[in-house]
């Protein structure tokens, strides 16, 4: 596993498979977005609710 998603993931109380992949799901959210503000998006769009970008993505 890369290092930085495993020290993202240590923030976690993980006690079963799927509170992994609700974890993993909540850090690949958090790498989207931080890619979406480097390349400027949000200077020209912007998502609205807490879901958007589950939706978007897919999870939920």
């Amino acid at each position: 596993m890369n290092d930085a998603i495993a020290r993202m993931l240590n923030r976690y109380e993980c006690q079963s498979v799927e509170d992994h992949v609700r974890a993993l799901r909540e850090i690949m959210q958090e790498i989207a977005l931080l890619g979406l503000w480097r390349s400027k998006f949000f200077e020209k769009a912007a998502f609205y609710g807490g879901t958007a970008l589950r939706i978007l993505s897919g999870c939920r």
